[in-house]
């Protein structure tokens, strides 16, 4: 079996020739390029050149696996432009603004590309929902997308192109910073029902337009939905429904639906479970990060979704190789058997991971990537 043949083998539940191996290494992949190019990380995260994508494919073909390429939207027409100005530059990294003019008022935000870490925001776009929010939403009724991916599609029979929405609280933090969204949550929920209900509407037709793209599956960001940062009875007012929508859509297409929320999330798991038409759950991290036990979830939930996970990122950075080599076959052993798995990370690994636990990972997968039978 090829990659892409293996991972939507594994999505629809079955076994496949191999324990499939697609772990999350954006941040990995960038620290190698920059060591072996000398170039900084805003290279690629501000110019794409290259793309963060395209470096973080080249790792992955590097170490064997079957290629997880998340790295896409959809098209717009007549996109709505935006002012960038660079407002200083170091040795350290480079401060940007990006401002849109709207009816409303000017739309804001700011970034820092630091030369050896990915960019934060440090000035967020809603500083006021009163003022900003009517700016943002005049933003968003301008977008009208397109049944196109891109990038374009590059993996071929190498893996899986996934595109999609992200869940409520994802976009809330993004415009407001996770403290903030927080606040917001508990002290403005009148606000926040009526941003709400406008968001359920635009992810329903946003998903719709991601189905008629024909993807491999449709990927749900939630990572801010993790239990983590926000709680069961706001993941069930503000997310679930969410998931609901979009599952349901996928389940009529006939298309995968893929759920990313790290952290804590064995109660956001069972709700899944339990609701939803969901498919593929991810990355199940477990403690100290988490608080899922894989072969519990295997137990209760294996026979609805396909599980995706969940090599901890703390054993990857503070463990020696043959701790690596335990938790890869303590991962097999608990969800591999009859199908429906996928070994990866639990999240993203640090760029400080050892490369020599990463090289471990990858050999570990492959030595003991089989189903209890097997020779």
């Amino acid at each position: 079996m090829n990659g892409r043949e293996r991972l939507l083998a594994a999505f629809f539940g079955e076994e496949t020739d191999r324990v499939p191996f697609a772990p999350d290494i954006d941040l990995v992949a960038m620290r190698w390029w920059h060591e072996a190019t000398g170039m900084p990380w805003w290279k690629a995260y501000l110019y794409n050149e290259p793309s963060v994508r395209e470096i973080y494919i080249d790792a992955n073909k590097r170490l064997g696996c079957d290629i997880w390429d998340y790295w896409h939207g959809l098209s717009i027409e007549q996109p709505i432009k935006s002012k960038t100005e660079i407002m200083g530059e170091t040795y350290r990294g480079i401060l940007l603004r990006k401002s849109t003019e709207t009816p409303y008022g000017m739309l804001s935000e700011m970034y820092f590309y630091p030369c050896d870490a990915p960019p934060w925001c440090i000035e967020r776009r809603v500083k006021s929902i009163n003022e900003d929010w009517p700016k943002v939403k005049w933003l968003m009724e301008q977008e009208t997308f397109c049944a196109k991916i891109v990038p374009e599609p590059i993996v071929a029979d190498d893996g899986i192109t996934e595109i999609g929405p992200t869940l409520f609280p994802d976009f809330w933090v993004t415009l407001r910073g996770s403290e903030q969204a927080l606040v917001d949550f508990i002290r403005s929920p009148d606000v926040l029902r009526e941003v709400f209900e406008y968001y359920y509407k635009y992810v329903e037709n946003y998903t719709e337009c991601c189905i008629r793209a024909n993807p491999d599956a449709i990927l749900i960001q939630g990572s801010a939905s993790s239990m983590s940062l926000i709680s069961p009875s706001t993941y069930r007012k503000y997310s679930l429904p969410v998931v609901k929508k979009i599952t349901r859509l996928c389940r009529k297409a006939g298309i995968p639906s893929h759920q990313h929320t790290c952290g804590k999330s064995r109660h956001l798991v069972q709700m899944n479970y339990e609701e939803t038409d969901l498919d593929v759950m991810e990355p199940l991290e477990g403690p100290p990060t988490g608080d899922v036990d894989l072969a519990e979830v295997k137990r209760k939930f294996g026979d609805k979704f396909c599980l995706k996970g969940n090599i901890n990122t703390v054993v990857l950075l503070q463990e020696n190789r043959s701790g690596v080599e335990r938790a890869v076959k303590k991962a097999i052993e608990d969800a591999a058997q009859g199908g429906g798995f996928i070994l990866s990370t639990g999240d993203s690994p640090g760029a400080n991971t050892p490369d020599s636990n990463i090289i471990e990972m990858a050999r570990s997968a492959k030595e003991y990537g089989r189903y209890r039978g097997e020779p």
